[in-house]
C-alpha cells in the first residue's frame, strides 16, 4: 500500500502537504498559547457559587426596560432566560454549586427549574 501512495504523490506533493500540516499545527499551537481557545465565560460560571433567594422584581428603565431581580445576597440578576421559558418569583431560592453550569430554582422547597447558565 505504501508503494501505491508513492505512485500517487511525488516528492514535491509530499513537501507541500507536509508544509501545510506543519503550518496548521503551528497556527493551532500559537493560538492556544495566546489564549484564543480559552472560554472565560464558562470558567467564570464554573467557579461561581451562591445560595440566595429573590427579594424583589423590577424593570431597569435605564437599561432599556430590562427585567431584573434583586437577590438576598445583595446582588442583582437579569430575569431573562429565553431558552428555558422561566418565570422567577419573589421568594424563589436560587442555588448554584461550584463546577456546575446549572442554577437550580426552588419554589416552596421543590425543584421547579434547572437553568444552564451557559445557554442564557
Amino acid at each position: 500500500m505504501v508503494d501505491g501512495i508513492d505512485e500517487i504523490l511525488n516528492k514535491k506533493d509530499k513537501i507541500i502537504i507536509g508544509s501545510m500540516l506543519l503550518f496548521i499545527f503551528s497556527l493551532i499551537f500559537i493560538l492556544n498559547h495566546f489564549g484564543y481557545f480559552e472560554n472565560s465565560k464558562r470558567d467564570q460560571i464554573l467557579d461561581e457559587v451562591f445560595k440566595t433567594s429573590v427579594v424583589e422584581k423590577y424593570t431597569n428603565k435605564s437599561e432599556h426596560m430590562t427585567p431584573m431581580l434583586k437577590l438576598s445576597n445583595g446582588n442583582e440578576m437579569i430575569n431573562y432566560f429565553p431558552k428555558h421559558n422561566v418565570k422567577l418569583n419573589i421568594g424563589d431560592s436560587l442555588i448554584k454549586r461550584k463546577s456546575s453550569t446549572d442554577m437550580q430554582v426552588y419554589r416552596n422547597k421543590k425543584l421547579i427549574y434547572s437553568i444552564n447558565l451557559l445557554e442564557k
